[in-house]
């Protein structure tokens, strides 16, 4: 049975699992002033334990408060958003992780999606591009997306991509990996055009993360589909595995006797 809350001690709830280190980090990536610290599975359990809620995630949207925000998309009915009040919630965000959670956990299962992608991705404002390529990779992986043309969609990505800024780059690159994985008969073609996108993000990948190059990160999800790994992530883990430091002996503890027999 979900749990009754009202908006002043679902504030609390968060503010008490705040963590001041976690909350430096947050202001860093971006995330502003209104923010507590709270990680990510204390949001999830608290989001569980609510259930779906429309009139409290819209009052903890307007809080502006960052992990009020992100606990909102856990509550909000896609069904019961209007297109103009998904652009009021979308359009003044300034931070990308809040885009992506706003379209990926709501409303790529809004009625009004399709109608949200195509004037965002037609739209010359960076965030609201990036969401509209974002609804649009949802929408091929939820299989709702049966009336598009592919192929025009993936000379759209390879003419759009190389000008477009980064965050919006992002959004692109997305949805051609999503149309690489989830629309097997043009996994080709999307690995041809990454190919000739080529490395766009000369960002290094940060330690247990997938390339954003698409042929790299197409294989890395289809072995891992196979339980398998590919090359690109054994050397990865290999290089993170000489990296770590041997573990400390403890003083007056006994070395280990050698596995080898020594020869006289």
């Amino acid at each position: 049975m979900a749990k009754q809350m009202t908006l002043s001690q679902v504030m609390k709830e968060l503010e008490v699992h705040g963590d001041p280190k976690v909350r430096e980090r947050y202001v860093r990536d971006g995330a502003g002033d209104n923010v507590f610290g709270v990680l990510m599975g204390k949001i999830r359990a608290l989001a569980g334990a609510l259930g779906q809620n429309h009139a409290l995630g819209l009052e903890l949207w307007a809080t502006g408060n960052h992990e009020a925000r992100i606990l909102s998309c856990m509550l909000l009915d896609p069904s019961a958003l209007t297109e103009k009040e998904a652009r009021k919630l979308l359009e003044p965000l300034t931070l990308s992780l809040l885009v992506d959670e706003l379209v990926g956990r709501v409303l790529v299962k809004a009625p009004v999606a399709e109608a949200l992608q195509g004037r965002w991705m037609d739209g010359n404002k960076e965030l609201p591009r990036r969401a509209g390529w974002k609804l649009l990779a949802g929408r091929i992986a939820a299989g709702l997306a049966k009336d598009l043309d592919v192929k025009a969609t993936l000379v759209r990505i390879e003419r759009e991509l190389p000008e477009a800024p980064h965050r919006v780059k992002e959004g692109i690159n997305y949805c051609l990996v999503w149309i690489g994985l989830h629309l097997p008969g043009y996994r080709k073609e999307a690995i041809a055009i990454g190919e000739r996108l080529g490395r766009w993000d000369p960002r290094p990948i940060p330690k247990g993360c997938t390339s954003s190059y698409a042929p790299e990160w197409i294989a890395a999800v289809l072995a891992l589909r196979k339980g398998e790994k590919t090359e690109a992530r054994k050397k990865m883990e290999a290089a993170t595995a000489k990296k770590k430091p041997a573990p400390e002996r403890k003083k007056g503890a006994p070395k280990k006797a050698s596995a080898r027999k020594r020869t006289s």
